[in-house]
């Protein structure tokens, strides 16, 4: 634990709040515990570029709020990944001034559907259509609809892969 406002550093990385090594099942593992509304600062920096209108960075700032509330006390040791697979957090490095202005402005506001919170999933491209939550896990939420999704100019838009015969050959059945 630090008081220090440039955070612990571990490895090429800086965090805030408490920094606690845990025995897991693969071994030793650190976990980041730290208020809410400080990791959304890093979260939101993380997940949006910082020149981004403020709206959308409050946006963010509202979904992650929600999904992280949502997935306290599901994972165990650790509420939610440092990754993709939960939401990017990246620590001091990734915390921006219009990030943290768009956490404060946000505080304490969350996405709910029946007076519950919602599982507020987000993605960073959908190829121009999303998904329905019943298309892509066991149960269908009413609130998560597939819709046409406005990011044509997204360098994540559209992608490729190329496959050689001898690869096509080896996943094909």
């Amino acid at each position: 634990r630090s008081n220090d406002a440039r955070g612990i550093w571990l490895g090429k990385r800086r965090y805030r709040g408490d920094l606690r090594v845990e025995i897991g099942a693969n071994g030793l593992q650190v976990v980041n515990y730290l208020g809410i509304e400080r990791y959304l600062s890093s979260v939101v920096g993380g997940e949006m570029p910082k020149d981004w209108p403020t709206q959308a960075l409050q946006a963010q700032a509202v979904a992650a709020r929600t999904y992280a509330l949502q997935q306290k006390g599901k994972s165990g040791v650790f509420d939610v990944k440092s990754i993709e697979a939960s939401q990017v957090y990246l620590g001091l490095e990734s915390e921006t001034v219009s990030g943290r202005e768009a956490v404060r402005k946000t505080r304490g506001l969350v996405l709910t559907h029946g007076g519950k919170l919602i599982n507020a999933v987000f993605h960073s491209s959908s190829g121009g259509l999303t998904e329905s939550s019943g298309d892509v896990w066991k149960k269908q939420m009413s609130y998560l609809v597939g819709v046409p999704d406005y990011d044509q100019n997204s360098p994540k838009q559209q992608w490729n892969l190329h496959f050689g015969t001898k690869k096509l050959r080896a996943i094909s059945p």
